[in-house]
């Protein structure tokens, strides 16, 4: 093999490794982001369940009796 062949690969190589390495840093912010939106999904589906059981029953847990 001469020098020429040796340093094309090289090169295509470093340009594979850099695609990889390009290529996992997008797929790492695609999973980041939904993470964001899958934790954003549930947040809101707290909220929504506390606010359902307080419509039904609004009057458990608004008061406390002191007395008894």
């Amino acid at each position: 093999m001469d020098t020429l062949a040796i340093a094309g690969l090289a090169m295509s190589m470093q340009a594979a490794q850099l695609q990889q390495m390009a290529a996992m840093q997008v797929m790492k912010m695609s999973m980041d982001s939904t993470r964001q939106s899958a934790q954003a999904i549930t947040d809101m589906m707290k909220v929504n369940t506390q606010l359902l059981e307080n419509s039904v029953q609004p009057h458990l847990g608004s008061t406390i009796d002191v007395l008894a």
